[in-house]
């Protein structure tokens, strides 16, 4: 790097040339004593980590060594997960290890990035082909975002091979992402109708056409950790207990003994229900049963009675700010007995990767959870916001939540999640809510809700709230009524802007019902309620860019235990600071990977710049870095890689005044705007910049 800061970023030319002659060395198979040198060399040269184990890899398996090529290629997949000439060299050890199923799952992933059908390799046995395998094959092929629905349900016919059909995992279990834990069952959010009749509805349509583009994503999945049991359990209580069973087949018989009762009742398929146990009870069934995570009921003095997180999807302080009093006032009047963070910003532009930044305080770029065609899993030693809670105790609930965080582990933390694609109304997730409190009331919750009442759909895909259909007027109604882009790309138009006003409103109404009830049933230093934003809308500006701040200025507020009542925070702050700000006020850890920082509000050292950015393969790469007081503007010139990496030697940079951010001829140069934003972007951007350095993209699955 250049040190009288006139270039941001220079690639390193000597590693560069290193890579290129290892990666030629390698096409050759040349994996002698100097090929080892200039692996050496490499690293010395301050070449890319991932890069050289991949390279390390390679050599130990052309030298016989496929158990150590294996941890090296695992150490890379943790800093560069979607790299295909990763996935090949660990295919390649996998395989020679017998482990076929991770061997599998890395084939998948070169498949589902070049679009192509996965096939069983000849140098692996047909019975690696075990249902477990397949269900994880399934995750690999399939979208990440969507669980548990399985886009291409793998299954294996003699005479066609591998095969994939559109599928869900219903009345069965995800592939475990925590081996530690019991699995992910799939049941049906039944609440108040005929036990069974929408476990029997999804198993009827489930298989049909089109059942995810039509059905798939408004349908509630009520999905439970859970144990299956062979027609008995006996469960132990040390005190008062919350369990959820569910049956296998319908009006199933559980039979229930305990000291002071014995009783039959009736269990259905996919259909939890919860029974209150004070001291131990047998269950036996004439079939298997499903026992679920029981509920602790009492609470601990180390403990908050409710933690309660609400994620509302696009809500966009950069406009609301403004008629924050006007549009949403129930949810205005609540948090002015708390603390309202002005200058927070998303790290990136859509929910895929804000989500798990979230939950992780990861930047996407070091969780490697960024590219929303791949399902990587998240690294079993990074301890996730729910799992964090579970640890101390909380009964860890999702109770509306749109499925992002299972395939990845974002969201592992919780024993229970309440999942659909796309509806996810506050006015639902708000009764949800109350109904768990007043039944489960007495006992320590961490609830999590994710509204998206206002997120912006593209129209006629989906459709504009009534409300807003019957009110404008016709020439307004009928604006932007064409068009299938991305939400980050809609255009603002007079139907697009009234939906998502109304779509505040609508959330705001919701949200006041929760707040009076909070109110009523809770002292405030018995709860602590967080809401916050993953991203902002592109529907309030014609100029509109992708990190811009009707993007990324995102809405952050807290009340509660421990949080300053009736102030406004003019202090930067980011997405990835909520995490050790909740570890700050609930009394847990802050692990080595969380890159987020205390707030100086709570005593933290606070953050000097926050990041916003869009990591968005075969798109060009942008950063925002802001400060109180001026922008730095990042694009590349070229696409972005799905390794989530690009060349940053040609990017375009420039610095703005923030109220002047992006404006056409307003950026400025200063030296001491150099001196100070080039060294940090320069360290946030370590990971995504290539240095030039590429790996031939696969050429087949």
């Amino acid at each position: 790097m250049s040190d009288d800061f006139s270039t941001l970023w220079r690639n390193n030319e000597q590693a560069s040339a290193l890579f290129y002659d290892l990666l030629a060395r390698s096409e050759q198979d040349a994996y002698d004593d100097d090929f080892l040198m200039q692996l050496a060399a490499y690293r010395k040269a301050g070449g890319d980590a991932a890069h050289a184990d991949i390279f390390a890899a390679q050599y130990l398996l052309a030298n016989g060594d496929a158990e150590t090529a294996a941890v090296c290629g695992e150490r890379a997949f943790r800093l560069r997960a979607v790299e295909p000439a990763l996935w090949a060299v660990l295919r390649r050890a996998y395989t020679a290890t017998a482990r076929y199923g991770d061997a599998l799952v890395m084939q998948a992933y070169t498949a589902k990035l070049l679009d192509h059908p996965l096939t069983l390799p000849a140098d692996i046995p047909r019975s690696a082909l075990t249902p477990e395998v397949l269900d994880r094959l399934s995750v690999a092929m399939g979208k990440p975002s969507y669980a548990p629905m399985a886009l291409s349900r793998m299954s294996w016919e003699d005479e066609k091979g591998l095969c994939a059909t559109e599928g869900v995992f219903s009345g069965e279990c995800i592939p475990a992402t925590d081996v530690h834990r019991p699995p992910y069952y799939v049941a049906t959010y039944t609440e108040q109708e005929q036990q069974s009749n929408k476990a029997w509805l999804l198993q009827t349509i489930q298989s049909a056409e089109g059942f995810s583009f039509n059905v798939g994503g408004e349908f509630v999945y009520d999905i439970i950790r859970a144990n299956r049991a062979p027609g008995r359990a006996e469960i132990h209580c040390t005190g008062e207990s919350a369990l959820p069973i569910i049956g296998v087949i319908p009006f199933q018989k559980l039979h229930i003994k305990t000291e002071q009762m014995e009783q039959d009742t009736p269990l259905n398929p996919a259909t939890p229900n919860f029974f209150r146990l004070t001291g131990n009870t047998s269950l036996t069934s004439d079939h298997d049963f499903l026992v679920g995570t029981p509920i602790s009921i009492g609470h601990s003095p180390t403990r908050r009675p409710l933690v309660l997180n609400i994620l509302a999807d696009a809500l966009p302080w950069a406009i609301l700010r403004e008629h924050f009093a006007e549009w949403m006032p129930n949810t205005a009047r609540f948090f002015t007995q708390g603390t309202i963070f002005d200058q927070h910003f998303s790290v990136s532009e859509y929910t895929y990767p804000s989500l798990p930044t979230i939950e992780t305080g990861m930047y996407p770029h070091h969780s490697q959870i960024f590219n929303d065609k791949i399902a990587i899993p998240l690294a079993a030693d990074i301890s996730t916001l729910s799992e964090r809670l579970h640890d101390l105790g909380y009964a860890t609930t999702n109770l509306m939540g749109d499925g992002i965080g299972i395939y990845n582990g974002a969201t592992r933390g919780h024993d229970r999640l309440l999942v659909a694609g796309y509806r996810l109304l506050a006015y639902e997730g708000v009764e949800r809510t109350i109904r768990h409190l007043e039944g489960l009331g007495d006992s320590d919750q961490f609830i999590f809700l994710h509204t998206a009442d206002l997120h912006p759909w593209p129209y006629p895909l989906f459709q504009i709230t009534s409300s807003v259909q019957a009110r404008l007027p016709l020439t307004e109604r009928l604006s932007g009524a064409e068009g299938s882009d991305p939400s980050p790309y809609l255009r603002a138009t007079p139907l697009s802007t009234a939906a998502c006003i109304q779509g505040i409103r609508d959330l705001d109404r919701a949200l006041g019902t929760l707040f009076s009830y909070l109110e009523q049933h809770y002292t405030p230093d018995e709860y602590l309620v967080n809401i916050y934003s993953d991203h902002g809308v592109p529907v309030f500006s014609e100029h509109h860019y992708i990190v811009s701040p009707d993007m990324t200025h995102a809405a952050w507020m807290m009340r509660g235990a421990g949080v300053p009542a009736g102030i406004t925070v003019s202090e930067m702050t980011s997405t990835v600071d909520i995490y050790p700000t909740l570890a700050h006020l609930l009394h847990f850890p802050v692990g080595e990977h969380v890159d987020g920082v205390l707030p100086q509000i709570f005593g933290g050292s606070g953050r000097e710049i926050a990041f916003s950015n869009s990591l968005y393969p075969g798109r060009t790469y942008c950063l925002r870095a802001r400060t109180r007081t001026h922008t730095f503007h990042l694009e590349s010139t070229d696409a972005l890689l799905p390794n989530g990496t690009v060349d940053l030697a040609r990017a375009v940079t420039a610095f703005y005044p923030r109220s002047e951010e992006g404006l056409a001829g307003r950026d400025i140069d200063d030296p001491a705007l150099r001196s100070f934003f080039y060294p940090r972007v320069r360290d946030f951007l370590r990971g995504i910049a290539s240095n030039g350095e590429v790996f031939p993209p696969p050429k087949e699955a």
